[in-house]
């Protein structure tokens, strides 16, 4: 079973350290250092998720929780990903321009909406989730219907209602939000239909929130997605760790030997919290399901050359 972020800190506290005795502040503070540490050293089972996405005008945004997009379905076809280091194809598809196996591409920039309102100009409209989060200011900024950018700064009301802004726009290009305790949603306002649409919504450890957001060759109504996550830190003492108790306190010794500057050291214990965490991934993987395996061909063990014994021309394994 994971472990929560106070339960870990409370396991790894004897390691931290040269004195093996800290407090739990400093117990939880080294905790986020080796999550840190183990997060990008492989593709690990709790470090990357499936997830569906909504699409709006042939374009879906990737959540600030994920890094990279691994694979995409649209339905139950797989999409080739453009310039992405995993790959998935289907070679039998049609490969016309409205197929949906033609490639998905990044359209770049820093997107801090999801979809965008172009009726006609809106208030930003921000709603809270969480009542200890009333009274947080979030600053935009934002474009009006003369191209004209402007800082809008607009402080959060009890949920549920909206806080809206002092000017419409059309359009946003950035925002600055703080950590908050719960989600953030925000809505381009239209006063003279009085309806609202959703553009946004920012996670509570969302800072200064921007996203990625890619194009798809044709319109569907959503994408499903493998990708990998974000290191976060964890907060809450409730959060789950993503990893296994003895590769924690594996990684929390690499950290004691690298403050220490002991280079092997330090390589030796980072190795050994690998190690202890593949051993999760070997245990999780289905054996009738594992990839193909070949014989190699030259080992002599392997084989015998039974035209050397009796002429013939083929080869047998040994039972």
């Amino acid at each position: 079973m994971p472990s929560t972020f106070l339960e870990m800190a409370d396991a790894v506290r004897g390691f931290v350290g040269d004195s093996g005795s800290c407090n739990i502040d400093r117990a939880k503070k080294a905790v986020n250092e080796a999550r840190e540490l183990l997060w990008d050293k492989r593709g690990w089972l709790t470090t990357a998720e499936y997830f569906r996405v909504c699409c709006a005008d042939c374009c879906f945004t990737l959540p600030n929780r994920y890094e990279q997009i691994k694979l995409a379905w649209y339905g139950k076809h797989n999409i080739s990903l453009a310039d992405e280091w995993f790959t998935s194809t289907d070679a039998f598809a049609n490969q016309n321009d409205q197929s949906c196996h033609r490639l998905i591409t990044e359209v770049g920039g820093r997107h801090v909406v999801f979809q965008d309102y172009t009726t006609a100009p809106y208030q930003i409209a921000v709603m809270v989730e969480h009542s200890d989060d009333v009274g947080v200011e979030l600053t935009f900024q934002a474009q009006d219907e003369y191209s004209t950018y402007h800082t809008v700064p607009i402080t959060t009301i009890n949920p549920p209602n909206k806080a809206l802004s002092s000017i419409r726009v059309k359009g946003l290009r950035a925002v600055t939000k703080p950590r908050t305790k719960g989600r953030v949603r925000v809505y381009a306002y239209n006063p003279d239909s009085n309806s609202s649409l959703l553009l946004a919504i920012y996670q509570p450890q969302d800072i200064n929130p921007w996203f990625r957001r890619f194009r798809l060759p044709r319109q569907c109504n959503y994408m499903t997605i493998y990708a990998s996550l974000k290191h976060f830190n964890l907060e809450d003492d409730s959060d789950l760790v993503e990893f296994k108790k003895d590769s924690m306190i594996f990684a929390v010794l690499a950290l004691n030997s690298r403050d220490n500057r002991k280079a092997q050291e330090f390589l030796n214990n980072l190795s050994l919290a690998v190690q202890e965490e593949e051993k999760a991934i070997e245990d999780a993987e289905i054996p009738t399901a594992s990839p193909i395996k070949f014989v190699d061909s030259r080992r002599p063990e392997g084989l015998i050359d039974r035209q050397a014994l009796f002429g013939a021309q083929d080869y047998y394994f040994w039972p």
